[in-house]
Order: C-alpha cells, then structure tokens, then sequence
C-alpha cells in the first residue's frame, strides 16, 4: 500500500496530533511521512493519493463482539464474509467469539481461525471458551488456548451459575494474564427469554426477562472480582441498575470494565410491536429509562466499549414465529452510523473514538495503534457528521437480519487501510 491522503484531521487521544489537519505518506504499509504538507512528486511513483478534506483519520477501529459463524453455520456466515462486513464499517480488529460448532476450545481451533483470517484487511482476534463447551461445568485448558492465539477467554452469552467455577477462572486467568469477559444474567430469573419485562412486553403477550436478572448476576461476579482482586470485563450492560451497580464499583476502585452494544443506545422495548424477529436480541432490548442511563454512562465514563454485537442469522432463523426466533442482529456496517447518532453532541468526538480504538485493545492487552512516522499504517478514515440512510446495498454480511434498514445514519466509514491493504467504502 502506497497511499497519499491529504487534508485529514487527525482524532486521537494524544495531544500532540489530536485535531491537527496534515498529509499522510504511507509506503509499504508504514508510516512514511505526516507533515502539514506533502507533494505527491515526493512520494514513490504510482502512489494513490485520497482526498480527505473535511475528513477525520483515527487509529483503526476495534470490535470486541462479533460472530462469524465458522466453522458449522457458514450459511449464515463465514470469517472471510466477516471480515468484509466487519471492514465495511470501519474496522481494522475484531475479537471473535467461540460460539461455533465445535467451540473455540483448543490450539487446534485458534490456528484455524488464525489461517483463516489471515490474508484479509481486518484483523481477527479469537476468544477462547471459558468453560469446556460453555457448559460451565469444567475451566478449558486456558494456558494452551492462550499459547495458541486466545486473546481472552469468554463463555459468550452464557452466565457461569457456579460460584466455585467462576472463582477459579478468576484466579487462573490471573495467572496467565489472560483478560476475562462474562455475561450477567441469572437464568433462573430471566428465563432465558429475550423480550423485557415492561408493561409494553405484558401488554404484548410476552414473556419478559426483568432487568434484577442482569443485576444479581453482576453483583455476584463482581463480589468474586474484590474477593479475587482479579480484572473483569462486562458484556452487554443493559440497565439502568447495572450501570449504577458498575459506577459504584469502580467509585471503590474495583478493576473492572464495560460494554453496551449500539443497538442498545437508540432501541427500546417500544420496538418489538410488530413482532419484527429482528428486535429479537440477547440481552433484551430494554426501556428509555435503560438507554437514557446507558447513554449517561457512556460519557461519563463508567461503560469503557462500546460493540456491535454482531450476529449473523439466517431467514429460517429469523423468520418464524416469536418464540421460536433466534436471538440476535448483525451490526457491522450500521455500527458507527447508529454510535454516532446517539451519542452526536452528548460527548467529544475524541473520547467516542476513544471507545472503539484505546479502551478494546487496552482491555484486551493488545499493543497500541497510533498514527505515527515508523508504525504500520493501521487507520480508519471517517465523516462524522454526513447524513445517510442505511440500505441492503450496505451490506457485506451473508446475512440480513438488522433492523435499521431505511435508518437514518450520521457519521459513516470512508475508508480503511490495514496490512498493507487499503479500501474505500465510499
């Protein structure tokens, strides 16, 4: 890659370059040059130049929630698919979660995901099961796993009922220095529904999952997280209480992390009057009070992450009845379109981005990226104020169930430049 951008203002958490307007040289996949300036008979011969007046660059950005169904539901969708989508929206990295057939469990499985991946422009960066097939009974062999390629290691969307087992994950992963990711949800309260439990929901006929299911089970992982002393991400943050229960903890200085999906900042319970499956998610969509004070937390700072949760499911899956419906959206190429719109003129343009560069890859102990002279050119170019109307010709997934077509978007990917290979996505 021998690209030339030019006029691109620069959103990054580092004073010294943070909204400064420059040129950037890359040469061979690397930094060559940023200056105020620079002439294209400077650059080596046959270089693309990009126009980016009125443009932002950031460090790439970094999704760390996706399903790409492979291997076992390749219909739905495959790494190679994923990734297309994935750098559709904007998005250099991805960690990939193990829920597949068979589960993301060995060595063998993290080789086969790494020579998957390997020859595409968004880097995929897979999570290991916690438990041997999640089934929350036995702790994988998380040191082989973490020698194999595991960035992290997660149940998915599992809550691990076993205190005993928790506890020793909690202590094992600390002695690989492994990061762990748990979702809270105490099944015997929610039922493993995937509506909220919400006048709207009971007026509806539907089995609603309250929102103490998510708190209790946050309350218990997190009393295991001071008794340990041991670092915890959170995934899927839902509620108005479980955003304060987490404010809390981290008021007492509690190492813990985390993470809303998108759709969770502008969807409401108010959605699923149509019975449309695609409002169908896990953890439910839940009241304006929730997204009210998720959007609060997020620009104070209690949620570290904002994901897309992508999802992938086919038409069988998703066109049947209610009850019967697979949970789950994809959310790759509306991502930032939904963020933004969100979020727009609630917080800075830098601490957003923030959100999706820094804070992932910090949680992840993955190294940092930065636009810098010497460093591999790894980059996403934006528009964060452009007003677009999300379609079906957006996508890259195999799969189509999202909810935001005929969406209005603000805030779009431009372009994105990763090993030495760059796309636009205008």
């Amino acid at each position: 890659m021998n690209l030339l951008i030019k006029s691109v203002r620069i959103i990054d958490n580092n004073p010294q370059v943070q909204d400064k307007v420059v040129d950037i040289y890359i040469e061979g996949g690397i930094y060559k040059k940023i200056a105020v300036s620079i002439s294209p008979t400077d650059c080596k011969k046959g270089t693309e130049v990009f126009n980016a007046e009125r443009l932002c660059i950031s460090a790439g950005w970094f999704d760390m929630r996706v399903n790409f169904r492979e291997p076992g539901y390749e219909q739905k969708e495959t790494i190679a698919s994923g990734q297309r989508a994935a750098a559709s929206g904007g998005f250099t990295g991805v960690a990939l979660m193990p829920s597949v057939n068979p589960v993301l469990q060995t060595s063998a499985d993290m080789e086969f995901v790494k020579t998957k991946s390997r020859n595409g422009l968004t880097d995929v960066f897979p999570l290991g099961a916690l438990t041997v097939n999640r089934e929350g009974k036995d702790i994988t062999e998380m040191y082989d796993l973490k020698q194999g390629g595991a960035v992290g290691f997660t149940d998915d969307k599992r809550f691990i009922k076993d205190s005993g087992v928790m506890l020793r994950a909690l202590q094992y992963a600390n002695q690989i220095e492994s990061p762990l990711i748990v979702f809270c949800d105490d099944t015997s309260l929610s039922g493993n529904t995937s509506s909220n439990e919400s006048e709207v929901t009971t007026m509806l006929g539907l089995k609603g999952s309250p929102g103490v299911a998510e708190e209790i089970a946050l309350l218990r992982d997190l009393s295991l997280c001071k008794y340990t002393g041991v670092g915890l991400h959170i995934a899927g943050i839902t509620t108005k209480g479980a955003v304060e229960i987490i404010r809390q903890a981290k008021k007492g200085g509690m190492p813990v992390t985390c993470e809303v999906a998108a759709h969770h900042l502008v969807l409401t319970d108010d959605s699923l009057e149509e019975f449309d499956t695609n409002f169908k998610v896990k953890p439910p969509l839940r009241s304006k009070e929730d997204v009210a004070a998720i959007c609060d937390a997020l620009v104070d700072g209690t949620i570290d992450v904002v994901v897309s949760d992508h999802s992938p499911e086919d038409i069988e899956s998703k066109h049947v009845e209610w009850d019967y419906a697979s949970n789950g959206m994809i959310g790759l190429e509306s991502f930032f379109g939904v963020m933004n719109a969100a979020l727009s003129g609630e917080i800075s343009l830098p601490q957003l981005i923030e959100k999706i560069t820094v804070n992932p890859r910090n949680i992840l102990r993955l190294p940092h990226v930065e636009i810098k002279e010497g460093e591999k050119a790894n980059f996403t170019i934006f528009n964060p104020d452009v007003e677009w109307t999300f379609s079906e010709n957006h996508l890259q997934s195999l799969s189509r169930n999202t909810p935001f077509i005929g969406y209005k978007m603000k805030g779009k990917a431009i372009a994105v430049g990763n090993n030495n290979q760059f796309q636009e996505n205008r």
